[in-house]
């Protein structure tokens, strides 16, 4: 059996798999280009789902061939970037049984044979083209997301196998002579490793991949353990599909920006990070709830123009939006104004780079609320652009739902003060990425 090590595993992958590989990737890259969908990877929660995809055997016979195999998993976020997973595979490795095979191995194969006519060595099991090994495993696994606050959320793998696997004849299904004869054992501990991803269609559903290699801990997958060289056989398995989030945990709600006596002006100090500022109770000035969060109360403040700290988020209630659509709301004053100020803090400098939110008011589902602030986060980035703003300065887009309301909507009022109320949050905000320098 070969002698390979790790670093042989993968660059056998890598020179015999490129183009799959590289198309692979490339899929990825054009799904990634298209996703605006905010990501939901959060500590608590629980998901299910399955992949569909092919096989790679490496061993003794390593050849060409690929199987085909399918898994379901179940995942727990024990945090936003670390997951445990259990999960379930079953698959088909194939090899075939060529003349160079046959040549290298008489011990095994005997000589003189052609495959379809003779036998295995003191056998009556018929030596076909090509053999198969039935595998299935369970694996336990932790997930590891470098970036869980996307919408593409890649992960690196890590976990222990239960592998069962029975080899056999291809065409006329025996038992392989080692495995007839129970040489080994059919069920053993293993490793896996490898790389996958999860690209959220919504808060719910996410479109999945991954690619592990399975290192079985055993050197008889392909019933052969070559006295002269003996090591550890494995596989590769390739797979896309589907998963569903069971349980989410609840999200957490930030505090309201409220118009209180404990905002502060900072617009005559032309600053927002200064905590030895007056307390007010303005209506009419730019106000601070904390220290980074900026509530723009009037069209006319041009607080946003002066040096932006990294990291603050820019409050535009007055970019209203029409009910349940992401369309703005032109029948109400100052609807343009604030978009231009939105332009404005954009185009300040070359360097800026923003983040654009949406929110949304406490109508209809929390389904439906989501998707139209991702909506109408990513209708405001498609004006910017119309606008002549380079698109490379909005690094994202994500939206909020109904989960960080600016004003709290009145229990049993009036029909225009619920309205009043819920138009405040319908809004958009701006969060600066990179600024000027």
């Amino acid at each position: 059996m070969e002698n390979f090590t790790m670093k042989f595993y993968f660059t056998h992958i890598l020179a015999r798999n490129g183009r799959y590989l590289a198309a692979g990737m490339a899929t990825i890259l054009c799904m990634l280009s298209f996703s605006t969908v905010n990501a939901q990877s959060r500590a608590g929660d629980l998901a299910f789902g399955f992949d569909l995809g092919s096989n790679k055997y490496y061993g003794n016979f390593t050849g060409s061939e690929f199987g085909a195999d399918g898994d379901l998993f179940i995942r727990w976020n024990m945090m936003d970037w670390l997951g445990l997973q259990v999960g379930y595979n079953l698959g088909q490795l194939r090899y075939a049984v060529g003349k160079s095979a046959i040549d290298a191995n008489p011990a095994y194969f005997g000589t003189g044979v052609t495959t379809g006519t003779s036998v295995y060595p003191n056998t009556n099991i018929t030596i076909d083209p090509t053999n198969v090994m039935r595998t299935s495993t369970w694996d336990l696994m932790l997930t590891a997301s470098p970036f869980p606050s996307q919408s593409f959320v890649p992960s690196f793998i890590l976990g222990a196998e239960y592998l069962n696997f029975e080899p056999r004849t291809g065409n006329n299904n025996q038992a392989l002579p080692n495995n007839a004869a129970a040489v080994y054992q059919k069920s053993v501990l293993g490793a896996v490793m490898g790389v996958g991803f999860d690209m959220y269609i919504n808060n719910k559903v996410t479109f999945n991949g991954k690619i592990l290699a399975h290192l079985t801990g055993t050197d008889w997958l392909d019933d052969y353990s070559n006295p002269n060289n003996s090591s550890q056989d494995a596989f590769l398995t390739f797979g896309l599909g589907f998963g569903y989030v069971l349980f989410s945990a609840p999200e957490p709600v930030t505090a309201p920006l409220m118009h209180t006596d404990v905002e502060r002006n900072t617009y005559n100090n032309n600053t927002y990070n200064n905590t030895t500022n007056t307390t007010v109770n303005h209506r009419d000035t730019t106000l601070v709830v904390g220290i980074d969060t900026i509530f723009m109360s009037s069209p006319s403040d041009t607080v946003y123009l002066l040096n932006p700290k990294l990291n603050a988020i820019y409050n535009y209630p007055g970019t209203l939006f029409i009910v349940n659509t992401d369309q703005f709301n032109m029948a109400q004053g100052g609807n343009v104004d604030n978009l231009n100020r939105i332009k404005e803090l954009v185009v300040q400098c070359p360097d800026m780079r923003i983040e654009v939110q949406g929110f949304a008011s406490d109508e209809g589902t929390p389904e439906r609320n989501q998707e139209l602030s991702e909506q109408r986060a990513l209708r405001i980035k498609t004006w910017l652009v119309a606008q002549g703003v380079n698109s490379e300065k909005i690094s994202n887009t994500v939206g909020f739902g109904t989960s960080r309301p600016l004003v709290i909507v009145p229990v049993g009022g009036t029909a225009s003060a619920l309205e009043a109320a819920r138009v405040q949050n319908r809004r958009i905000a701006i969060r600066v990425v990179h600024t000027c320098e």
